[in-house]
């Protein structure tokens, strides 16, 4: 009972012997039968860099989408504010009789684009356009509230771009 006793001491507490020396004579020393190649320091730090790679690399793509997002966001909303506001220019047009035109500018004071809103006598509104958004296009709305002639706007970001058709009835939408 002593001896089961003492041996299971051994096996708990004790390092792993160590090899002899006779079998390292003369390069006979066989690596892959005593010990494996991977030991658990290599494996352990091998493990953290994986995870401080993922650690790194996790918020770099995130920063990636939702730049993106943000940005087709921006391009998104101000195609929607244009057809909001021609639908309003449209009515506006036939309540008051007179013909309102919507046009864009390349660039304002802050170099940003814009689209102004205005009549014969006086500019109604300047929208400005969210930084990067461009904006080509222009309709007259006559006094009955139809344009003068089907137009189209071309709102863009970059490489994506969205189109506002106006028909001849003065629908507008968007594709």
């Amino acid at each position: 009972k002593l001896v089961s006793q003492t041996r299971l001491a051994q096996m708990s507490n004790d390092p792993p012997k160590a090899r002899p020396a006779g079998d390292r004579a003369n390069g006979q020393y066989n690596r892959s039968k005593d010990s494996s190649v991977l030991t658990w320091p290599l494996i352990r730090r091998l493990e953290s860099a994986a995870f401080l790679a993922m650690f790194i690399a996790v918020p770099l793509f995130a920063f990636r989408v939702v730049d993106y997002t943000a940005r087709q966001l921006a391009l998104n909303n101000s195609a929607h504010e244009l057809v909001k506001d021609i639908r309003r220019v449209k009515e506006m047009a036939a309540q008051f009789d007179m013909p309102i035109t919507v046009e864009s500018h390349r660039y304002n004071d802050t170099g940003q684009g814009s689209y102004i809103i205005r009549s014969p006598k006086k500019t109604i509104e300047e929208v400005i356009l969210p930084k990067g958004v461009t904006m080509v296009g222009e309709v007259t709305f006559g006094e009955d509230g139809s344009p003068k002639q089907p137009s189209t706007f071309d709102v863009s970001l970059e490489n994506r771009s969205l189109t506002v058709n106006i028909d001849k009835t003065g629908v507008a939408s968007m594709r």
